[in-house]
């Protein structure tokens, strides 16, 4: 419908870096980075791979002169649209957005579907809005370009009746959180097999709960700024350092699991050493006589009434036990476990969250490409020596959640990612189906 100039517009002003050096964002010169807009050319034969049904339904809808059903998807999904990161904004209203001139004069906007995006750049980034929010953008704009360069893409000119229905179309179809849940597994443009894949699989859960494609590692999540929201929410992360430090202790099992993994190991110690399942009472005391004995080595007093903080460790340690066997219950009740089954390290609930903290180190610029590489492989190998399956480390990674958020509850918390394990054991496109454990 429109001709246009390829380039998204001047990036002069992307070298500008001020401040936001200290916060390293420009930690990915390091990296090759010549791709900025997504440019996906359709195959000679005309059999283009989408990477995912929302690409594959704009696909098939870009021709319709009808343009409500090409925008309920967009509707439905969101779209994302380039910014200078020096420019960007966790608030829309503040954000400057590139426009580009046509050659006829008309200026026009770009915006994007999150699985054809190019891997992240150092100095350029896409945010996320909604269709209402991008509404709220387009007043001095005349063509909104939609997946440009790509097989999926379309040009729609703007005027009132346009926006109107874009407007309507978002208050139909728009749901927050509506992928959350789902495995999304991309058809093209994505990871190819190997141990980068294997650490992404690692990570299916989060991925699953977020709602977006586990198999790549090019990754914008929310957006760049919600991106960085996110991760200072959750684990407090502001800068580059703090993330080397959180992905580190993540990948050596020191954020939550170990502690766990400490009274697991005394059941499996136990259980070798009586060549069976031991039970409560068992348990128990053995971990308290082990946990005592490891004291004493030190040259302080260790025995029953001795040390008061001693005695609340080990009675700690008791509540926890307590806590695991009553979580291995509902897990064999239903049927994550078999009968008699146990777990015996929770160490893919740090092993899994490196995974998704590798990938928002790139989606946040605080890591190379390489060092998001090096981890991916790195928690593979380690998930591969502690686990001999999915299976396995699935229900170790659901045991460290419930022990970490549930607090014996049985909630959202765990019946979420209960129902998430489960659609990873089956659904046929699952990475727990389609990539070897080992």
């Amino acid at each position: 419908m429109f001709r246009r100039d390829i380039s998204p517009g001047s990036f002069d002003d992307f070298d500008v870096v001020n401040d936001l050096v200290d916060l390293g964002y420009t930690v990915g010169d390091a990296d090759d980075h010549d791709e900025v807009i997504p440019k996906i050319e359709e195959p000679p034969d005309g059999h283009w791979v989408p990477p995912t049904p929302v690409e594959r339904l704009l696909y098939r809808d870009k021709d319709d002169p009808d343009a409500s059903g090409y925008l309920s998807i967009l509707a439905t999904a969101g779209v994302y649209h380039l910014v200078a990161i020096t420019h960007a904004d966790q608030d829309p209203a503040k954000r400057q957005p590139i426009i580009a001139e046509l050659s006829d004069g008309l200026r026009a906007l770009s915006v994007y579907t999150v699985d054809v995006l190019p891997r992240p750049h150092p100095k350029v980034v896409y945010e996320f809005t909604t269709l209402r929010g991008l509404v709220e953008m387009l007043s001095d704009v005349d063509v909104l370009l939609v997946n440009p360069e790509t097989p999926c893409q379309n040009a729609l000119q703007l005027g009132d009746k346009m926006l109107r229905m874009m407007l309507q179309l978002h208050d139909e179809y728009w749901e927050p959180g509506y992928f959350s849940g789902r495995i999304i597994t991309r058809q093209s443009n994505a990871t190819e097999p190997g141990s980068l894949l294997h650490g992404l699989a690692c990570g299916a859960q989060l991925c699953a709960t977020n709602g977006y494609a586990w198999n790549t590692t090019e990754h914008h999540g929310n957006g760049y700024s919600a991106e960085l929201a996110l991760v200072e929410k959750w684990w407090d992360v502001k800068v580059r350092d703090d993330w080397l430090q959180i992905e580190r202790r993540l990948l050596d099992r020191d954020v939550g699991s170990s502690s766990w993994d400490d009274v697991l190991h005394t059941r499996n110690l136990l259980a070798d050493h009586v060549g069976g399942p031991a039970d409560a009472a068992q348990w128990r005391q053995y971990d308290e006589s082990a946990f005592r004995q490891y004291v004493a080595q030190s040259g302080a007093p260790a025995h029953p009434g001795a040390d008061p903080r001693l005695d609340a460790v080990v009675a700690a340690r008791g509540h926890l036990i307590t806590r695991i066997l009553h979580y291995e219950d509902r897990f064999r009740e239903d049927r994550l476990l078999p009968a008699g089954g146990s777990v015996r390290s929770t160490a893919a609930w740090d092993l899994g969250r490196a995974s998704a903290m590798a990938r928002w180190g790139r989606s946040t610029r605080f890591c190379t490409q390489a060092e998001m590489f090096d981890a991916l492989r790195e928690l593979s190998q380690e998930a591969q020596r502690r686990y001999t399956s999915w299976e396995e480390f699935g229900v170790g990674y659901l045991l460290g959640r419930c022990l970490h958020f549930d607090e014996d509850s049985f909630g959202s918390w765990y019946t979420d990612a209960r129902d998430i394990h489960e659609r990873l054991l089956s659904y046929e496109q699952s990475p727990w189906l389609t990539v070897p454990f080992r």
